[in-house]
């Protein structure tokens, strides 16, 4: 769903946040869809190790290097057509501002959620894309930089899991 939600074209650049298990069906659902490149951007070795050996994506190890430069750099400064939140709320920004003070408030009970790869595939992602968040998202999220969406022209598909509606 959380690839499906993207409205893939074939070639596409696919960039996945997360490679836990969502993201790990994701992956590979990008590439039975179309894409034409697939970048998994985690943590962890062993999850970035199993995205690139048995998803065939390109990785990002977002604690070594700035995911949004680096996107730009591998997509020649336009970003990725297609950005996939498979985290939601359990982020870490590794010490970005944003992330510390999302941190914070959940310290003292004033802030549930710690938005920072949707603030980023925000960021990221290039005109005219689409962004799904099949990520948990609990409460009120805030420093959402809806100003991009809204210049970009993103569209963003959201939904944990498909319900037949009757």
């Amino acid at each position: 769903m959380a690839a499906e939600n993207c409205q893939m074209e074939p070639g596409d650049t696919v960039a996945v946040w997360g490679c836990g298990p969502v993201g790990q069906f994701t992956i590979q659902s990008a590439w039975m869809l179309g894409a034409g490149r697939v970048i998994a951007i985690d943590r962890v070795p062993e999850r970035l190790h199993m995205a690139e050996v048995h998803g065939r994506a390109e990785t990002l190890n977002f604690e070594e290097e700035d995911v949004y430069d680096r996107l730009m750099e591998m997509t020649r400064g336009l970003g990725p057509d297609r950005c996939i939140d498979a985290v939601g709320t359990e982020a870490h920004g590794h010490g970005s501002f944003d992330a510390v003070l999302d941190e914070a408030k959940a310290a003292v009970y004033r802030g549930t959620d710690r938005p920072h790869v949707l603030r980023e595939a925000m960021m990221c992602c290039r005109k005219g894309g689409t962004i799904s968040i099949p990520g948990v998202y609990i409460g009120f999220l805030d420093k959402i930089p809806f100003g991009a969406v809204v210049n970009k022209g993103l569209t963003l598909k959201t939904g944990q899991t498909r319900m037949a509606l009757r």
